[in-house]
């Protein structure tokens, strides 16, 4: 079980920002949760794939498209995408980034009390929930 309380915050590759790494293999996949605590604009991690999950409420701007996002919510898209955050409280997020044409991810968040999800790699306490994280090797 992974516990973001555990790790120290380190700044983003931009410096708009802090995040806790997790876990990561090699170049195929990092798992990080993104402390979120003003509106900043996001790195850039080209040939990545990234999929976002809420940990409250926020809106991320994807090379000009607004999504308003909750507690859980998940958008993916790409580390080349121009993507900014605008927050009203401080908040987290969890990333999963895989490296594209390699691997691909999916987070099932669940109750603590439910059982682990069906071939999940590791999971992260986040909480009031859990996120289990699956990975899918593609090459």
């Amino acid at each position: 079980m992974l516990i973001p309380s555990e790790v120290t915050p380190v700044p983003w590759r931009n410096g708009a920002g802090t995040t806790r790494e997790l876990a990561a293999h090699a170049d195929r996949w990092r798992i990080s949760v993104a402390d979120l605590l003003e509106d900043a604009p996001f790195s850039a991690f080209p040939g990545i794939d990234r999929l976002f999950t809420a940990l409250g409420p926020l809106r991320l701007t994807i090379n000009g498209t607004p999504a308003d996002l909750e507690r859980g919510d998940q958008i993916r898209f790409a580390g080349e995408d121009t993507v900014t955050v605008s927050i009203d409280q401080p908040t987290q997020a969890l990333n999963v980034m895989t490296r594209r044409g390699l691997c691909r991810a999916e987070v099932v968040l669940r109750d603590p009390s439910a059982e682990c999800t069906d071939g999940a790699v590791t999971s992260v306490d986040l909480g009031e929930q859990i996120a289990d994280i699956l990975l899918t090797t593609l090459a």
